[in-house]
């Protein structure tokens, strides 16, 4: 990421998620915006997966809902993708080349008025939820990534037009989110109530239905992400130190936690890490 680009998110609150076994390569990064606010609304990848992949092993993540355009003329088509609460291969359906359009949390909710918690741990073909017209085709047809950015800028400003459901409520979750964030998902739920005045009850309600997953397991994702991204950042921090910074109850703990997540413990997990960085030195 740019040091701009990566200044710009930490202003506004704004994280991205690590993937690392991904067999994929992300190119021409940009952003969707919030029509009337001017707000990241979205991250746009174009994604590239390896010839003999058939899925993207995905961890998860952060609360992101990503939608999968595929850039196949021939079959042009797009897949929401839910939010995961435990680790598992998300098929690519036969393309290879797509469009990843990320949505930050709570987003994908306020532009098309659909409760995240429907593709929760799945994937779904984006037209059994809205009217998508000639969107496919155009996308796959555009000439470059600047060209996609405008036909989905312009489609996200058509939805949220006539997609006022909760108007008053739009900027709770993201709010909500990047306070969490700031704190590596170490909120508990009666301090939001607490900050928000509002109940826990409904709390509950309104996260689950625009990140997908309840405020624990949001919470539990984000504190998950936070280890694995200082793991990512430098394989040799001592796990304790990981443990203690991401704010888990000791290293025991979060050996336990990080295995859940990604099958291996993070002793194993950094030992590859090193490894791969040493055969990236030797070439």
């Amino acid at each position: 990421m740019k040091e701009a680009e990566e200044q710009v998110l930490e202003k506004q609150g704004v994280g991205l998620s690590a993937q690392p076994f991904w067999q994929a390569r992300k190119t021409k990064r940009c952003f969707l915006k919030e029509p009337e606010r001017g707000e990241n609304i979205a991250v746009l990848y174009e994604l590239d997966a390896e010839p003999q992949a058939k899925g993207l092993y995905s961890v998860p993540g952060i609360g992101l809902l990503g939608v999968q355009f595929s850039l196949d003329q021939e079959c042009p088509s797009a897949m929401v993708c839910g939010l995961l609460t435990q680790t598992k291969e998300v098929p690519l359906y036969g393309t290879h080349h797509t469009l990843l359009c990320q949505f930050f949390p709570g987003r994908f909710t306020q532009i098309f008025g659909i409760p995240c918690s429907a593709v929760t741990d799945t994937e779904a073909p984006l037209e059994d939820f809205i009217q998508v017209g000639s969107l496919y085709e155009e996308l796959a047809a555009a000439p470059d990534m600047p060209a996609r950015q405008a036909l989905l800028q312009q489609f996200i400003g058509r939805w949220q037009n006539h997609s006022r459901r909760n108007a008053g409520n739009e900027r709770l979750v993201p709010a909500l989110i990047e306070a969490a964030l700031h704190k590596h998902g170490l909120v508990q739920l009666h301090e939001l109530e607490q900050e928000t005045g509002y109940s826990g009850r409904y709390l509950q309600t309104i996260i689950r239905e625009k990140v997908g997953v309840s405020p624990k397991i949001a919470l539990n994702n984000m504190q998950f992400q936070d280890s694995l991204q200082r793991l990512l950042r430098d394989p040799d921090m001592p796990l304790a130190a990981i443990a203690q910074a991401s704010g888990y109850y000791d290293q025991s703990y979060f050996t336990r936690k990080f295995k859940e997540y990604m099958g291996v413990t993070p002793a194993v997990f950094a030992a590859r890490l090193r490894h791969v960085k040493l055969l990236e030195e030797s070439i």
